[in-house]
């Protein structure tokens, strides 16, 4: 070490203790002052200052070096600085939307096929009808009254469903029945004739007395006994004028 190092050294030492001695002589002088004087003290040449005069400076060495937030379990989230500020607008990965598509109203699904349709779902009613074999076979072996009036129920249900399916069937023939004798009429250069709904109507029921003809007369006779209940029914729910 040279001569120069050397007194540097002790003209910094002898500062620093003379330094410790003003401050020890301030917080002699300070400890004499009440809290009050203190605070005005304090307001009066800045808080800086006054731990300056109290503490002396700190003349810790910043760190250059950044702080490396490490993870304990790499599953965790990583810590961040609270010092570095957060974004306006976070990166968040873009999440491609999900097209949905409604079949109905879809042009690449292609047109509803209303006869495609019912020939590809035929099934259902030969389904339905082994249902109705097998629920006739129950209720025949069973004699629990609640039971049976669960199956009747069940029956009764099923064999609507079943005469509407026939009769829609039915009436989609007759409907393309109809509608090529109007397209051969105007092949022919006749006017053609288009059914109303009440000759539409007519037309349904004589076709539908017909089947019940051909099944026997007792058919008949209950069907025109429930179709007179409803209408009885009817005529009691209807409103009826005030006189």
């Amino acid at each position: 070490m040279s001569s120069s190092d050397s007194d540097q050294d002790i003209i910094s030492e002898e500062r620093e203790d003379h330094n410790d001695g003003e401050r020890t002589a301030i917080r002699e002088e300070l400890s004499s002052l009440s809290f009050e004087e203190l605070q005005k003290l304090k307001e009066r040449i800045g808080a800086k200052v006054y731990k300056e005069a109290l503490f002396g400076k700190d003349v810790k060495k910043k760190n250059s070096t950044p702080k490396v937030f490490k993870r304990e379990n790499k599953n965790r989230p990583r810590e961040m600085s609270s010092k570095k500020p957060v974004p306006m607008v976070l990166d968040v990965p873009k999440v491609k939307k999900q097209e949905v598509r409604d079949p109905r109203f879809d042009p690449l699904c292609g047109e509803f096929d209303k006869k495609q349709f019912s020939e590809n779902y035929n099934f259902l009613s030969d389904m339905r009808m082994k249902d109705i074999k097998a629920i006739r076979a129950e209720l025949k072996e069973t004699s629990d009254p609640e039971k049976q009036r669960q199956l009747r129920r069940l029956l009764q249900r099923l064999n609507d469903q079943h005469k509407a399916t026939k009769r829609k069937k039915i009436e989609d023939i007759a409907a393309v029945k109809d509608k090529n004798q109007v397209v051969q009429q105007f092949r022919e250069g006749r006017q053609p004739h288009f059914k109303n709904k009440s000759e539409l109507r007519v037309e349904a029921l004589v076709k539908q007395y017909e089947d019940l003809k051909k099944e026997g007369t007792g058919r008949i006779q209950r069907h025109l006994k429930r179709r007179q209940q409803k209408l009885k029914k009817r005529s009691h729910k209807a409103p009826t004028g005030v006189s």
